[in-house]
């Protein structure tokens, strides 16, 4: 059985493990603040102790942080698809329109030439390259 999942700031959670997150984060970060507050009250200095009390107190919370991420993993469900039914050279086409001519993707540095192939657009920017030069030498 799945468990409940509630939305809480953009993120998805258990309600157990939210809950067991925040009893880690107070029981960890309180009682360190309490506890340092008091030794350094009994040293001296109150208002440098409160201080360094809080920060002590700010390092329980990073701590119970921590603990609480190793122990409750996220939840998160990530699902890929293709929301636009268009083809490539479609949407090329309207890059075109609205920026005007790409150039000639072989005429890139290595480097950019690589990363556009990785991204599988390599043979679609050839495509319409040769496409338009095909539209403009038809024309005159």
């Amino acid at each position: 059985m799945m468990p409940q999942l509630l939305e809480v700031w953009n993120d998805t959670v258990d309600p157990r493990h939210l809950i067991g997150g925040i009893a880690i984060g107070v029981g960890i970060a309180v009682p360190a603040y309490l506890i340092s507050d008091q030794y350094f009250a009994s040293r001296g200095d109150e208002t440098l102790g409160h201080s360094y009390a809080l920060l002590i107190g700010i390092v329980g919370c990073i701590i119970g942080a921590v603990i609480t991420g190793v122990l409750f993993k996220p939840k998160r469900v990530i699902i890929t698809s293709d929301s636009d039914t268009r083809n490539r050279q479609e949407i090329l086409d309207e890059i075109v329109e609205e920026y005007g001519d790409l150039g000639d993707p072989r005429e890139l540095r290595p480097a950019v030439q690589e990363e556009v192939r990785a991204l599988g657009l390599f043979d679609a920017l050839v495509e319409n390259h040769e496409a338009r030069a095909q539209e403009k030498g038809g024309e005159k």
